[in-house]
């Protein structure tokens, strides 16, 4: 659609349609020109309502004029005013334009992103955070002042530009407190418990809530969306477990409480106290990426990956002659995957860091593998050499590595795939693979010509795991509130797969790990309230088994079976890691680590 043109009836050319930006709801939003009658140019962005209805676009656009008569009325700096028109589909210029009239939302163009754009990619840390949340603050405080509310506040309609300034944009839903309401608005993930309803009156908790769920997003740029009925619960979790102290996490979960009384009002003075909090927080070294491993003697091995500073560490008994990959590694680690491979055991680790890249690192160093990688997961195959799966460019691909030989490299039609969470090989040579794809999780098993069978209801995961079983493989979803599913996947050519239990009695999980085990999978969870072990049942209980090795807060959780059916489970525990082992008996010890 670039270079076509549109206008108000009387002027039908006047604007010019130069890139798509995006498009949310009913409407796409792209950045266009206007040519004024004088010839001047003038960049804007051009929202262009896609209804079809002429009723429904006339009350739209009359619900537009008044908007703009009121926003430009109050006067607020930052705050993005727009107008509006009415005209034909955009056509080619000097074309007769064909079809209905549509609306047009025409704003000054701003020369920014959207918050969560650039909370992923800024420079300047926890300060630079601060003074673009307190400058969101002020926008706010200013429209409850003057008695007036957003009402849908989210990371898409606040825009930061290089310097940090802040626009509050799409004010298609702005309304007076004493006015009720004719529409009510829902944007998942960034609005409170309480709801809307049309005939009521607008409350300013609403936008209060919303600027609460944009602090998390600027302290946690890579985190999914945050479930509004637990959302204290789970940014607190969130916020523990990236190394914030427990003074901050508070502080930031004060607009996010559930009673709407209790969120701070105005916002100035919580902006405020969160930027001294903010400045004087020093990151804490967290361990993002952990792995554990029987060596050939069962004893454990633990490779740990940290989400500040390079490369990784081994730890635990198994590390005797082993060394793990030096010189320039990743910067950060979000995942990692780590086997002895060959016939002499040699450790590789592929680690997945913050910015997307895929390494791979033996004793011999570090290298690049793959850039733009979503997901990380893999291991050690009958064949002895490591494989390791990893979404790219929308599509599931593995990287397989062995003593001796260069990495190869594979893409896997027949899957798309946003980020692969687990993957398992259920006999030799044949692969089954966890991915999520547009909040929807599969199952598939590259080259079995089946397609990929979908896995419980859409919704954004945490984490997801598999293991093979003596039933078959099954699967464990962890969600972003915390709540854990099994799934058990059928054989090639089942037609979907229901919606599994969940597990854990309704205590949030912040990580799990999986293992296929004597009796049925064997389950590890890490949250706030320690390390929990799901047992598959024994003697002459039906009932799977729960033990809790720690009751101190966890944030990861690894877990695997060595050559002797012994599980081997590590955990990062308050930021340290801690490790358990089966002994001869299968009963669960402590593990030194020096």
């Amino acid at each position: 659609m670039a270079g076509l043109r549109f206008g108000p009836e009387f002027d039908p050319e006047q604007y010019e349609l130069l890139e798509f930006h995006h498009r949310g709801g009913e409407a796409e939003v792209w950045r266009a020109v206007r040519t004024g009658h004088s010839g001047l140019k003038e960049l804007v962005a051009a929202k262009i309502m896609l209804e079809r209805d002429p009723s429904e676009v006339r009350r739209w656009l009359g619900r537009w004029d008044d908007v703009s008569h009121n926003a430009h009325r109050l006067g607020i700096t930052d705050l993005v005013v727009p107008s509006f028109l009415l005209g034909p589909a955009p056509h080619r210029p000097g074309a007769a334009p064909t079809g209905g009239l549509l609306g047009y939302q025409i704003s000054p163009w701003v020369e920014g992103v959207p918050l969560h754009t650039w909370a992923r990619t800024q420079r300047g840390g926890a300060t630079a955070a601060a003074e673009v949340l307190a400058r969101l603050c002020r926008i706010v405080d200013e429209l409850h002042r003057k008695r007036w509310v957003h009402r849908d506040i989210s990371p898409a309609n606040v825009l930061v530009d290089g310097q940090g300034q802040v626009k509050l944009i799409d004010l298609t839903f702005l309304a007076p407190l004493d006015h009720a309401l004719t529409v009510a608005v829902f944007t998942p993930g960034h609005v409170p418990p309480e709801a809307e309803q049309v005939g009521g009156f607008p409350t300013t908790a609403k936008d209060l809530f919303a600027v609460g769920t944009l602090a998390r997003t600027l302290l946690l740029p890579d985190h999914g969306r945050l479930d509004h009925r637990l959302a204290v619960e789970q940014a607190r979790a969130e916020l523990l477990a990236a190394g914030y102290a427990e003074e901050l996490a508070h502080w930031a979960c004060e607009p996010l409480a559930r009673e709407p009384q209790r969120r701070p009002a105005p916002l100035g003075p919580w902006a405020a106290r969160g930027r001294e909090l903010l400045r004087a927080h020093r990151p804490v070294a967290r361990t993002a990426g952990l792995a554990v491993l029987p060596d050939r003697s069962g004893r454990p091995l633990v490779v740990t990956g940290g989400a500040h500073g390079s490369g990784t560490t081994l730890a635990g008994p198994g590390r005797t002659g082993l060394r793990a990959p030096s010189g320039q590694g990743p910067g950060s680690v979000r995942e990692l995957v780590a086997g002895l491979a060959g016939r002499q055991g040699e450790l590789v680790v592929c680690a997945e860091d913050h910015a997307g890249t895929l390494w791979v690192g033996t004793a011999a160093g570090w290298w690049e593998a793959a850039r733009g990688v979503a997901g990380l997961a893999g291991a050690v195959d009958s064949a002895g050499e490591l494989t390791a799966w990893t979404a790219a460019g929308g599509a599931l691909r593995s990287y397989r590595w062995a003593p001796g030989l260069t990495l190869t490299g594979q893409e896997h039609p027949g899957c798309p795939a946003d980020r692969v969470l687990a993957a398992a090989e259920e006999r030799p040579g044949a692969w089954l693979v966890l991915v999520e794809h547009r909040e929807q999780v599969y199952g598939w098993r590259p080259g079995a010509g089946e397609p990929p069978a979908p896995l419980g209801p859409p919704g954004t995961l945490r984490a997801g795991a598999l293991a093979r079983t003596s039933a078959g493989p099954q699967a464990a979803t962890l969600r972003t509130d915390g709540s854990v599913q099994l799934h058990r996947l059928g054989p090639p050519g089942t037609d979907g797969v229901p919606r599994g239990p969940e597990i854990g009695d309704g205590e949030p999980a912040l990580d799990l790990a999986m293992a296929g085990h004597r009796g049925g999978p064997t389950v590890a969870l890490a949250g706030e309230g320690g390390v929990r072990l799901r047992l598959p049942a024994g003697g002459a209980s039906r009932r799977a088994r729960w033990w809790r090795p720690t009751l101190r807060p966890a944030t990861r959780v690894a877990l695997a079976m060595g050559d002797d059916w012994r599980l081997c489970l590590a955990a990062v525990v308050e930021g340290e890691l801690q490790v358990w082992q089966e002994d001869a008996a299968y009963r669960w010890q402590a593990v030194g680590l020096g």
